[in-house]
């Protein structure tokens, strides 16, 4: 299982760094074997300085083939050092029609990454800012995931 995990990672962060710059921001948080529970929010604190360029927000989900589901709701949020910028629930698939899963990886480990913004995102003030993800589902504890994360990169257009 451990294995699994840094071999998928190697190969995500691999795929990444193949097919764009470093990452800006790049960060997981565990989900303990135990399942995540509805009241567990994933934090991501993102020291922001550059209020120019857009950025472009990916949300990462690594799942195994525990996970009940096809889809997983979360709720996202971002606060900024003033208070709360956005606030919307999304819907994300993980399987195919047929049951196959989605993503990358070898064996039962698959990581998905979806955009969190269909365009790039502009930070308003410098500051640290806050992303928060948690898992809107009627389950009170999901079983199945083993990291969400975020990933921000600095955007390459120019406009």
């Amino acid at each position: 299982m451990v294995l699994n995990k840094i071999l998928v990672f190697l190969a995500f962060s691999w795929l990444l760094l193949s097919c764009s710059s470093k990452p800006y921001y790049e960060d997981y948080v565990e989900i303990p074997s135990t399942g995540w529970n509805q009241d567990s929010i994933a934090k991501f604190k993102v020291k922001v300085d550059d209020t120019i360029s857009d950025f472009l927000i990916g949300i990462n989900l690594r799942n195994n083939n525990q996970y009940p589901f096809s889809n997983i709701y979360l709720f996202r949020e971002i606060y900024s050092p003033q208070g709360l910028e956005f606030r919307d629930t999304m819907e994300f698939i993980l399987s195919d029609a047929y049951g196959k899963w989605l993503g990358k990886g070898v064996g039962e480990l698959k990581t998905n990454q979806w955009q969190f913004a269909s365009r790039g995102l502009r930070f308003k003030k410098r500051g640290t800012y806050t992303f928060t993800l948690t898992q809107a589902m009627r389950e009170e504890n999901l079983i199945g995931l083993e990291d969400v994360g975020i990933t921000i990169f600095k955007s390459e257009s120019k406009e």
